[in-house]
């Protein structure tokens, strides 16, 4: 059973309707609907919201349906790659900050920066076009 005929089956045994579920989550019924079909999954966050609503662990919700469980590892791959890459712009916006600071200071400090500064601008690139 997938994770979709799971939602479905534990919200009829709760005497719940999609709109009652909807509401409780603060999401569309036609989400619900499209959870339930197969043809959407729900984020960790809502699934960890699903389970406190329906009374199931994770482990109950997610048993059995790898395809979801594929799905959940991606998103958390793909946000962990984002922060890391958030992470290196606001550093090479910090550098490239400094270096209008330190230009007039010595010539050392301002190639170490710009060096740094390619050196960020390289990997994010990298980040855009392999992991993005």
């Amino acid at each position: 059973m997938d994770v979709g005929e799971r939602l479905k089956e534990r919200r009829g045994q709760l005497h719940l309707t999609q709109e009652e579920v909807a509401e409780k989550m603060a999401i569309s019924r036609q989400t619900i609907s499209n959870w339930e079909n197969g043809r959407s999954y729900p984020d960790i966050e809502r699934m960890v919201r699903l389970s406190e609503l329906y009374q199931l662990s994770l482990d109950e919700l997610l048993k059995g349906d790898q395809q979801l469980v594929n799905h959940l590892q991606a998103e958390t791959n793909v946000q962990r790659w984002l922060k890391i890459f958030v992470g290196l712009l606001l550093l090479n916006v910090v550098l490239m900050v400094s270096l209008l600071c330190v230009s007039p200071m010595g010539t050392g400090l301002f190639y170490l920066l710009f060096a740094c500064i390619g050196v960020l601008t390289l990997t994010i690139f990298y980040l855009i076009i392999k992991k993005i």
